[in-house]
């Protein structure tokens, strides 16, 4: 059990009810830090909300929301709302994604394209977008991309998901040499092979048991988080 090093922040993640977004807010419940649980699924997003009260953690937030439906306006509503009821936010995990089907660039249709590089990129751009503004203000933000080793620098047939992997990868390297010196953070975090529905999609024939857990990966993740927002609460700290 990790030490309560999360307590007084407030951290949304997103695709929350996944495999790994499931891990993560275990491990920052343990922790301490008060959730806001973004997810299309209502009922899931209650299953989720029930199993975290079990470990005495703080009263998590659920807002449902649909990532490839919502609009600047949706996401700057939820800015309001965050800033309004939860006093802000210190961190955002994206841990939300959608894999597709593995296939030539060139034999894509042109909607599935473009529905897979607007939930795995332009979503979690634009979501960002809206909460910089509040991190902004109390000069104190950490926001957590997740990366693919498998995609690489880009490998054959990874389709929409590998371009928009990569593309907020490079988001996120630009995005945090403009904000670093505001005491905000941004970055990228990319597990190896891990055990989790894209992966046994993209590798049917593996054995998943030789892999590391998901909860494996959210306690390094969530490690990364609390380490990143340690430098933000002491900007001089080396």
């Amino acid at each position: 059990m990790m030490q309560r090093d999360l307590k007084g922040h407030v951290i949304l993640v997103t695709g929350c009810t996944g495999t790994l977004g499931t891990a993560v807010c275990r491990r920052i419940a343990s922790s301490g830090g008060t959730l806001v649980l973004l997810g299309r699924n209502i009922k899931k997003l209650e299953k989720l909300y029930d199993a975290l009260l079990e470990f005495n953690a703080e009263t998590p937030a659920m807002y449902p929301l649909d990532l490839l439906g919502a609009t600047e306006k949706d996401y700057e509503e939820l800015s309001d709302t965050l800033q309004q009821q939860m006093g802000g936010v210190h961190a955002i995990i994206h841990c939300a994604a959608e894999l597709g089907q593995l296939s030539p660039l060139r034999e894509m249709e042109a909607s599935k394209f473009q529905k897979l590089m607007h939930l795995n990129l332009t979503a979690p751009v634009l979501l960002t977008q809206a909460l910089l503004r509040i991190m902004s203000q109390q000069k104190l933000g950490v926001i957590l991309f997740l990366g693919d080793s498998a995609v690489g620098d880009g490998k054959a047939f990874w389709g929409a998901y590998g371009v928009a992997k990569i593309g907020l990868k490079t988001y996120a390297n630009i995005l945090n040499a403009e904000i670093e010196s505001q005491g905000l953070s941004a970055e990228t975090f990319t597990p190896g092979p891990m055990r989790s529905p894209i992966r046994m999609n993209a590798y049917p024939g593996e054995n998943l048991e030789t892999l590391p857990s998901s909860e494996l990966v959210a306690d390094v993740m969530v490690e990364r988080l609390i380490h990143q927002l340690t430098l933000s609460d002491n900007p001089l700290c080396p």
